[in-house]
């Protein structure tokens, strides 16, 4: 990936994929081996597997979920911030945020997740 970007798009079509091989090729694309995920409700992910297993978990759980980058992702020196929605068939839409280290190469090493009340 050139920029942190492409990147957030990238690990974004993933979260609107629904195949565990889609999901798997997307986040390998932008994501570190060794990613870890966290948030609230969840306890810390920790590898692509991990991550392929929360997103099928979230689409099993909200059946026609879907994202988007709502915020141009602000990025430095291996920090990035950006703003997301979600839409909830039956729901609508709410936002919510990740915080992200990412390496060199562009790639994401950590995801904070601040998700919206459900």
């Amino acid at each position: 990936m050139k920029n942190m970007t492409e990147t957030i798009t990238r690990y974004i079509s993933a979260w609107n994929t629904t195949t565990a091989d889609e999901i798997k090729a997307a986040i390998t694309s932008c994501c570190h081996p060794q990613v870890t995920y966290t948030d609230k409700n969840t306890p810390k992910f920790t590898g692509i597997d991990d991550l392929v297993a929360l997103i099928l978990s979230a689409h099993e759980k909200f059946p026609g979920i879907g994202f988007s980058v709502l915020t141009s992702p602000e990025y430095f020196e291996g920090n990035c911030y950006y703003t997301w929605g979600m839409f909830l068939p039956g729901t609508g839409d709410v936002a919510g945020r990740d915080y992200m280290v990412y390496n060199e190469e562009n790639k994401i090493v950590e995801i904070v997740g601040f998700l919206p009340a459900l």
